[in-house]
Protein backbone atom coordinates (compact mmCIF):
# COMPACT_ATOMS: atom_id res chain seq x y z
CA UNK A 1 0.00 0.00 0.00
CA UNK A 2 1.51 3.30 -0.93
CA UNK A 3 1.18 6.05 1.81
CA UNK A 4 1.81 9.39 0.58
CA UNK A 5 3.67 12.42 2.97
CA UNK A 6 3.00 14.07 4.59
CA UNK A 7 0.16 12.07 5.50
CA UNK A 8 -3.21 13.67 6.37
CA UNK A 9 -1.73 17.35 6.30
CA UNK A 10 -1.24 20.47 4.22
CA UNK A 11 0.93 22.84 4.93
CA UNK A 12 -0.38 26.72 5.27
CA UNK A 13 0.21 28.97 3.10
CA UNK A 14 3.06 30.80 5.44
CA UNK A 15 4.57 27.17 6.17
CA UNK A 16 5.13 26.62 2.18
CA UNK A 17 7.96 29.11 1.84
CA UNK A 18 10.14 26.95 4.83
CA UNK A 19 9.14 24.04 2.54
CA UNK A 20 9.83 25.86 -0.97
CA UNK A 21 13.37 26.42 0.54
CA UNK A 22 14.18 23.16 2.61
CA UNK A 23 13.74 21.27 -1.08
CA UNK A 24 14.82 23.59 -3.22
CA UNK A 25 18.11 21.88 -5.03
CA UNK A 26 19.83 20.62 -3.65
CA UNK A 27 16.75 19.59 -1.56
CA UNK A 28 17.99 19.08 2.44
CA UNK A 29 21.44 19.26 1.77
CA UNK A 30 23.49 21.81 4.22
CA UNK A 31 20.02 23.86 4.96
CA UNK A 32 19.81 25.89 8.27
CA UNK A 33 15.93 27.21 8.89
CA UNK A 34 15.08 29.71 11.63
CA UNK A 35 11.25 29.81 12.01
CA UNK A 36 10.28 32.47 15.09
CA UNK A 37 6.71 31.87 15.03
CA UNK A 38 4.16 33.04 17.58
CA UNK A 39 2.58 30.41 19.84
CA UNK A 40 0.07 28.03 18.27
CA UNK A 41 1.32 28.55 15.09
CA UNK A 42 2.02 24.84 14.41
CA UNK A 43 5.45 25.17 14.45
CA UNK A 44 6.52 21.64 15.81
CA UNK A 45 3.48 19.94 13.26
CA UNK A 46 4.95 21.54 10.61
CA UNK A 47 8.45 20.18 12.06
CA UNK A 48 7.39 16.79 12.62
CA UNK A 49 5.75 16.72 9.09
CA UNK A 50 8.80 17.94 7.20
CA UNK A 51 10.99 15.35 9.09
CA UNK A 52 8.37 12.88 7.99
CA UNK A 53 9.34 13.25 4.46
CA UNK A 54 12.97 13.84 4.89
CA UNK A 55 13.68 10.08 6.97
CA UNK A 56 12.26 8.71 3.59
CA UNK A 57 14.45 10.82 1.48
CA UNK A 58 17.41 10.24 2.84
CA UNK A 59 18.06 7.06 5.23
CA UNK A 60 19.65 8.90 8.51
CA UNK A 61 19.16 9.64 12.56
CA UNK A 62 16.55 12.59 13.04
CA UNK A 63 16.49 14.07 16.25
CA UNK A 64 13.53 16.15 17.42
CA UNK A 65 15.04 18.11 20.69
CA UNK A 66 13.25 20.08 22.89
CA UNK A 67 14.87 22.12 25.85
CA UNK A 68 14.08 18.65 28.31
CA UNK A 69 13.70 15.60 27.32
CA UNK A 70 10.12 15.76 29.88
CA UNK A 71 9.04 18.32 27.75
CA UNK A 72 9.61 16.28 24.47
CA UNK A 73 7.82 13.60 25.78
CA UNK A 74 4.87 15.73 26.77
CA UNK A 75 4.64 17.96 23.94
CA UNK A 76 5.68 15.82 20.76
CA UNK A 77 5.89 12.12 21.98
CA UNK A 78 2.31 12.26 24.00
CA UNK A 79 1.11 15.61 22.23
CA UNK A 80 -2.58 15.30 20.60
CA UNK A 81 -3.05 18.10 17.86
CA UNK A 82 -6.55 19.74 17.93
CA UNK A 83 -8.07 16.70 15.83
CA UNK A 84 -7.47 14.41 18.92
CA UNK A 85 -4.69 12.77 16.88
CA UNK A 86 -1.55 11.34 18.71
CA UNK A 87 0.97 13.99 16.70
CA UNK A 88 4.23 11.09 16.25
CA UNK A 89 0.94 8.57 14.30
CA UNK A 90 -0.46 11.71 12.05
CA UNK A 91 3.09 12.40 10.90
CA UNK A 92 4.79 8.76 10.87
CA UNK A 93 2.24 5.95 9.99
CA UNK A 94 2.57 3.00 11.47
CA UNK A 95 2.53 1.15 8.44
CA UNK A 96 5.77 2.69 7.34
CA UNK A 97 7.61 1.98 10.96
CA UNK A 98 10.11 -1.39 12.15
CA UNK A 99 9.21 -0.54 15.98
CA UNK A 100 7.69 2.09 18.52
CA UNK A 101 10.11 2.27 21.75
CA UNK A 102 8.05 3.97 24.08
CA UNK A 103 10.74 4.00 26.73
CA UNK A 104 13.33 6.01 24.22
CA UNK A 105 10.98 8.06 22.17
CA UNK A 106 12.23 6.57 19.30
CA UNK A 107 10.88 4.85 15.31
CA UNK A 108 12.56 2.70 13.63
CA UNK A 109 11.35 3.09 10.46
CA UNK A 110 11.51 0.25 7.43
CA UNK A 111 13.79 1.68 5.15
CA UNK A 112 16.34 2.15 7.87
CA UNK A 113 15.87 5.54 9.15
CA UNK A 114 15.36 6.45 12.90
CA UNK A 115 13.05 9.30 14.73
CA UNK A 116 14.02 10.13 18.06
CA UNK A 117 13.34 12.66 20.54
CA UNK A 118 15.49 13.74 22.84
CA UNK A 119 16.18 17.12 25.40
CA UNK A 120 19.12 19.04 25.14
CA UNK A 121 19.17 18.77 28.88
CA UNK A 122 20.81 15.22 28.32
CA UNK A 123 22.26 15.90 24.83
CA UNK A 124 25.58 14.14 25.72
CA UNK A 125 23.68 10.97 26.63
CA UNK A 126 23.37 10.57 22.60
CA UNK A 127 27.09 10.53 22.00
CA UNK A 128 28.27 8.93 19.43
CA UNK A 129 25.29 8.67 17.42
CA UNK A 130 25.64 10.77 14.35
CA UNK A 131 21.97 12.97 13.42
CA UNK A 132 21.22 13.63 10.00
CA UNK A 133 18.87 16.34 10.68
CA UNK A 134 17.90 18.04 13.49
CA UNK A 135 14.89 20.33 14.77
CA UNK A 136 15.78 22.12 17.84
CA UNK A 137 12.22 23.41 18.92
CA UNK A 138 12.37 26.34 21.62
CA UNK A 139 15.61 26.98 21.18
CA UNK A 140 15.08 30.45 23.30
CA UNK A 141 15.10 28.63 26.33
CA UNK A 142 17.10 25.25 24.96
CA UNK A 143 20.83 25.41 26.22
CA UNK A 144 22.70 26.24 23.56
CA UNK A 145 25.97 24.34 24.08
CA UNK A 146 23.75 21.71 22.60
CA UNK A 147 23.60 23.43 18.98
CA UNK A 148 27.36 23.61 19.39
CA UNK A 149 27.34 19.85 19.82
CA UNK A 150 25.55 19.18 16.83
CA UNK A 151 26.78 21.56 14.84
CA UNK A 152 30.43 19.76 13.96
CA UNK A 153 28.18 16.51 12.97
CA UNK A 154 25.95 18.00 10.75
CA UNK A 155 28.28 20.16 9.16
CA UNK A 156 30.71 16.88 8.29
CA UNK A 157 27.59 14.94 7.07
CA UNK A 158 25.94 17.61 4.82
CA UNK A 159 22.57 17.85 7.31
CA UNK A 160 20.32 20.56 8.07
CA UNK A 161 18.69 21.96 11.41
CA UNK A 162 15.79 24.01 11.68
CA UNK A 163 15.05 26.46 15.20
CA UNK A 164 10.96 26.74 15.63
CA UNK A 165 11.05 28.90 18.36
CA UNK A 166 9.07 32.15 20.13
CA UNK A 167 10.96 34.89 21.35
CA UNK A 168 11.95 34.54 24.99
CA UNK A 169 14.39 37.68 25.51
CA UNK A 170 17.72 39.15 23.99
CA UNK A 171 19.15 35.54 24.44
CA UNK A 172 21.13 33.35 22.38
CA UNK A 173 17.10 32.95 20.44
CA UNK A 174 18.01 36.23 19.88
CA UNK A 175 21.90 36.18 18.96
CA UNK A 176 20.89 33.33 16.43
CA UNK A 177 18.08 35.42 14.57
CA UNK A 178 20.45 38.05 14.09
CA UNK A 179 22.55 36.02 12.40
CA UNK A 180 20.37 34.51 10.61
CA UNK A 181 18.94 37.64 9.13
CA UNK A 182 21.72 38.87 6.78
CA UNK A 183 23.28 34.88 6.58
CA UNK A 184 22.20 34.62 2.73
CA UNK A 185 22.67 30.77 3.35
CA UNK A 186 19.56 30.28 5.81
CA UNK A 187 16.13 30.80 6.14
CA UNK A 188 14.99 33.19 8.43
CA UNK A 189 11.25 34.03 8.98
CA UNK A 190 9.43 35.97 12.04
CA UNK A 191 5.50 35.75 11.72
CA UNK A 192 3.36 37.16 14.09
CA UNK A 193 -0.53 36.65 14.50
CA UNK A 194 -0.84 39.06 12.01
CA UNK A 195 0.92 37.32 9.07
CA UNK A 196 -0.26 33.69 9.76
CA UNK A 197 -3.64 32.81 7.47
CA UNK A 198 -5.04 28.92 7.00
CA UNK A 199 -5.57 27.43 3.70
CA UNK A 200 -8.97 29.57 3.76
CA UNK A 201 -7.58 32.88 4.69
CA UNK A 202 -8.84 33.03 7.86
CA UNK A 203 -6.37 34.52 11.22
CA UNK A 204 -5.10 31.80 12.92
CA UNK A 205 -5.15 33.60 16.00
CA UNK A 206 -8.07 36.49 15.65
CA UNK A 207 -7.75 40.29 16.65
CA UNK A 208 -10.76 39.17 19.19
CA UNK A 209 -8.44 36.00 20.93
CA UNK A 210 -6.12 38.49 21.40
CA UNK A 211 -8.08 41.07 22.96
CA UNK A 212 -9.90 38.12 25.14
CA UNK A 213 -6.63 37.12 26.37
CA UNK A 214 -6.06 40.87 27.67
CA UNK A 215 -9.59 41.12 29.05
CA UNK A 216 -8.87 37.83 30.88
CA UNK A 217 -5.46 39.07 32.64
CA UNK A 218 -2.60 38.22 30.44
CA UNK A 219 0.20 40.82 30.89
CA UNK A 220 0.83 42.80 27.98
CA UNK A 221 4.27 41.75 27.97
CA UNK A 222 3.42 37.97 27.44
CA UNK A 223 1.05 39.42 24.69
CA UNK A 224 3.53 41.06 22.96
CA UNK A 225 6.06 38.20 22.90
CA UNK A 226 3.69 35.14 22.56
CA UNK A 227 1.71 36.32 19.86
CA UNK A 228 3.36 39.35 18.32
CA UNK A 229 7.31 37.52 18.41
CA UNK A 230 8.57 40.69 20.46
CA UNK A 231 12.40 40.20 21.36
CA UNK A 232 11.85 43.59 22.99
CA UNK A 233 9.14 42.51 25.54
CA UNK A 234 10.23 42.62 29.11
CA UNK A 235 10.54 39.21 30.70
CA UNK A 236 8.30 38.74 33.32
CA UNK A 237 9.57 39.65 36.47
CA UNK A 238 11.83 41.59 35.04
CA UNK A 239 11.19 44.47 37.38
CA UNK A 240 13.53 47.53 35.76
CA UNK A 241 13.36 45.95 31.68
CA UNK A 242 10.32 48.76 31.01
CA UNK A 243 12.34 51.47 32.09
CA UNK A 244 15.20 50.18 30.80
CA UNK A 245 13.62 50.22 27.32
CA UNK A 246 12.46 53.62 27.55
CA UNK A 247 15.84 54.77 28.27
CA UNK A 248 17.77 52.73 25.24
CA UNK A 249 14.52 54.43 22.64
CA UNK A 250 15.43 58.31 24.25
CA UNK A 251 19.04 57.23 24.53
CA UNK A 252 19.55 57.68 28.19
CA UNK A 253 22.08 54.54 27.96
CA UNK A 254 25.43 55.82 26.87
CA UNK A 255 28.87 55.32 27.22
CA UNK A 256 30.82 57.53 30.00
CA UNK A 257 34.64 57.84 30.70
CA UNK A 258 35.40 56.82 33.84
CA UNK A 259 39.06 56.15 36.00
CA UNK A 260 39.78 52.00 36.06
CA UNK A 261 41.61 52.80 39.16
Amino acid sequence: MAIDLPNDWEARPYQQRFFDYMFEDPPLEDKRAITVYHRRAGKDSMALNFTAMATHMRVGTYWHMLPTLNQGRKVVWDGIDKFGRRMIDQAFPKDLRETTHNGEMQIKFKNGSIWQVVGSDNYDSVVGTNPVGVIMSEYAVADPDAWDFIRPILLENHGWAIFPYTPRGKNHGYDLYKMATTNKKWFCELLTVDDTFDNENNSIMTPEMILEERNSGMAEELIQQEYFCSFEAAIKGAYYAKQMELARIEKRITDVPYNPD
